[in-house]
Formats: structure tokens, sequence, C-alpha cells
């Protein structure tokens, strides 16, 4: 289907009814003359450019199609249980069980444990699990480092 536009106008079919230059209307589409629409102000439009609507968007610059990338989905971290937190840090993160039960026990670590033991759920961004995670590593209870836990948490 053509499409057409006007100067103030995104790109469409054209209208049942449209009004020439000397004050006539017409009234039957079908029966429009290229120059009729010429005189009524429509211009055919370029053809809308094939996207992918899922990582782009195609906008109407007035003269013509623009098709832009859309920005990225933030990424939504889980909100973890606290053995859920736990499991994380010994996967990834390669905390035996044995590593856990000293980390508990490590008085460098009990405020960490203390704030944990307080949270319902373990969200990534909080501003103590980072710090907990670095220090959990820098004593030595997360072999694979806090990055590789970080890196490994669950998105939504």
């Amino acid at each position: 289907m053509t499409l057409y536009h006007t100067a103030t106008t995104a790109p469409a079919p054209l209208p049942h009814r449209i009004r020439l230059s000397d004050g006539r209307s017409r009234t039957d589409p079908a029966s429009f003359t290229a120059e009729e629409i010429a005189d009524a102000g429509y211009i055919v439009s370029p053809e809308r450019p094939d996207h992918d609507p899922v990582t782009q968007r195609v906008t109407w610059s007035g003269s013509a199609w623009t098709v832009e990338d859309l920005p990225p989905r933030p990424t939504v971290y889980a909100a973890l249980t606290r053995i859920e937190f736990s499991r994380l840090c010994m996967g990834p993160g390669g905390m035996t069980h044995q590593m856990l039960v000293q980390a508990r026990a490590a008085p460098e670590l009990a405020a960490m444990w203390v704030m944990l033991d307080m949270a319902e759920r373990v969200q990534r961004d909080d501003p103590e699990v980072a710090p907990g995670l670095a220090a959990l590593a820098t004593v030595g209870f997360l072999p694979n480092g806090a990055q590789a836990v970080l890196d490994a948490w669950p998105t939504v």
C-alpha cells in the first residue's frame, strides 16, 4: 500500500477526502490522479524500512524514515534468599563448606553476617553486598573472587 505524507503529517494512506488548492474536495480515493494528490499537498512517502522491533524503532523525521537502535534494557538482578546467596558464594565464588563455617566464625566478618542475618532477601545492589564479598575474598574465603559471585548473580 502506498503511503503519503504532508509537511506536517506522518506517512499514512490517503484520506477519503482531499481538498484541492482551488477549494474543491474530492472524495473517491480510487479516482484521485497524481496531479490532484500533489495539488492537495500529499507526497508519496518512501517505504517504511524493515527493522527488528525488539531491538530497533523506526521514526519519521518529516521527510524520511530513520531506524534507531533501542537502548539496552537495564539488567534486573534477582533478590536471593540467604541460602541462595551462600550457594552463589560456594559455586562461582569457590567457597567450600569448611570455608563457609570458618567465614561465619571470623571476627572480621561478624558485621557482614549480622547484616545478612537481618536481611529477608539479598539484593545485588545493596550497599553491603559488594564490600561484604570483597571482605570474604580478601580474607581468603572466596577463592574465585568477589567479582565471580557478582558476575554469576541471576537475573529476572
